[in-house]
């Protein structure tokens, strides 16, 4: 068996320098050489670039495509890219993007410490995106995560995977139910993975000027719409937003007279609440069910494609 490891750099690509947590190339080394190799697996490497995850930008993820795409037609088993944290979830449902439907399993792999630190998960991690290629179980772009409260590592599918909460470092899918799990053996779940289109390699543009938008109680909505290309507004974790706030109302009005497309996220199965009774007279376009960051990186992706925003976003495409 042949596993190509992209490393891109984050914790996982780290180590403690004068105080301070900075890419350090030998770590490669130290992550390869922690795998028990038994089976003989044969590891090839790549490294397009090396970089803290909280600077990722277009540049990186237009190499890192481009990366993926030169070695697919390899006699590769599948692909490790190791990412940090901070970023883990908009890179993956790029990926996801790009190259869902592929022959081979593609997984991210990360840590919450660096690898000399002993509280460190990034070894098994990597073992258990080891153990999942192995066992042939899907294609396609996951994440391998072993949260601090948890005894399984889990499998994440690459456009499902929730945004960190404050201060914790754990992963999770939507409805907390991963792909499959990982303790000295893979079990899978009872998820359907579906062949819908993906959008293929291209390059993402730098700045995709996309306005996103929390909501709090207070908010006066006196954003600055000049040369904003779409609106992401995040609502509540029930998928409510203050609609009964004139600001709001206000803010909508003025990008519907800039036809600026403003989108939310975050709406929920069943009944809804009465106020998001006025989310259609405000002019605002409700994501289909999933996260914000894959609803995100969806939007980058038409910005730079030039699609019309509304048609793309309303497009199934990968597992999202």
């Amino acid at each position: 068996m042949k596993i190509l490891v992209i490393f891109t750099g984050g914790t996982i690509g780290t180590s403690i320098k004068n105080g301070w947590a900075d890419i350090d190339n030998n770590t490669k080394y130290v992550l390869l050489n922690s795998y028990d190799n038994k089976h003989k697996i044969e590891f090839a490497t790549a490294s397009p670039y090396g970089t803290l995850s909280e600077n990722l930008s277009a540049k990186h993820l237009n190499l890192l495509q481009k990366e993926i795409a030169d070695n697919l037609t390899k006699d590769f088993d599948g692909i490790i890219v190791t990412h940090g944290t901070d970023t883990l979830q908009y890179t993956a449902a790029a990926i996801e993007y790009a190259f869902n439907g592929c022959e081979i399993p593609i997984v991210f792999v990360s840590a919450d410490y660096p690898l000399e630190d002993e509280r460190t998960n990034g070894f098994i991690n990597f073992e258990t995106a080891v153990e999942f290629i192995k066992s042939k179980s899907a294609n396609g772009v996951f994440a391998s995560y072993k949260n601090n409260d948890e005894n399984n590592t889990n499998i994440h599918i690459g456009s499902r995977i929730l945004q960190h909460s404050e201060y914790d470092a754990n992963i999770y899918s939507i409805d907390k139910i991963p792909f499959a799990t990982y303790n000295d053996k893979i079990t899978l779940n009872n998820i359907k993975i579906e062949n819908t289109n993906n959008i293929g390699i291209f390059d993402y543009v730098e700045n995709p000027c996309i306005l996103s938008v929390e909501s709090y109680p207070g908010n006066n909505y006196a954003y600055c719409l000049d040369n904003v290309n779409a609106v992401i507004l995040k609502p509540y974790h029930s998928g409510t937003l203050d609609t009964a706030n004139s600001c709001l109302v206000d803010f909508c009005n003025r990008a519907k007279s800039k036809n600026i497309p403003v989108f939310v996220t975050g709406t929920h199965y069943g009944v809804a609440y009465k106020s998001t009774e006025l989310y259609s007279e405000l002019g605002v376009k409700l994501v289909p069910f999933g996260t914000y960051i894959s609803a995100y990186m969806k939007i980058w992706a038409g910005i730079s494609l030039s699609q019309n925003l509304e048609d793309f976003v309303n497009t199934r495409i990968a597992n999202e």
